[in-house]
């Protein structure tokens, strides 16, 4: 008999780990080789099935596995709609983005063009001075101001506007 300190841990009935105190000791007594008992070769247990009915089993097994065509025709129906919608919105999204560009094209030439046209205006209005224009009136043109008996004034029952009917007297 020998002895031997056996593992810390062992299992009892189920998968848990438990500890074992170390300082057990363990004799285990050898066996002599005629005591050994003789294992006889476990064979597995046979089935025997019906054959038609394992038949009717494995084809009611295919057929749920299998493809049904209209599952699959569904399927590829589906697919084919969400493949056009991905492809249409991609087409709307570019074509939204086009027009964006081209709307801020079109703002940036407004934009110069206003600008031209204030440039211009201003340069129009500071082209000629009031004193310029009484200066050409009165000197090139022989402009002259209403003396005081000059001025005739009417009296319209529409004050809209004057029709002249007869020259006005001097």
């Amino acid at each position: 008999m020998s002895e031997r300190v056996r593992e810390r841990y062992y299992i009892d009935g189920s998968t848990v780990r438990k500890v074992r105190e170390v300082s057990e000791v363990v004799e285990r007594p050898r066996r002599s080789p005629e005591r050994t008992p003789q294992r006889s070769p476990q064979r597995a247990p046979q089935r025997r099935e019906n054959p038609k009915v394992n038949k009717k089993i494995s084809a009611k097994a295919d057929r749920a596995l299998a493809f049904d065509m209209k599952y699959t025709m569904f399927v590829m129906a589906s697919i084919l709609i969400v493949i056009c919608a991905c492809v249409f919105m991609l087409h709307m999204e570019s074509a939204i983005n086009e027009r964006k560009s081209n709307i801020n094209a079109l703002e940036n030439e407004l934009e110069t063009i206003e600008d031209d046209n204030a440039a211009l205006k201003l340069s129009l209005e500071s082209m000629y001075s009031l004193d310029e224009i009484y200066d050409v009136a009165t000197n090139e043109l022989g402009m002259v101001y209403a003396r005081k008996g000059q001025i005739v004034y009417y009296e319209s029952a529409n004050e809209d506007y004057v029709k002249q009917f007869q020259d006005i007297p001097e």
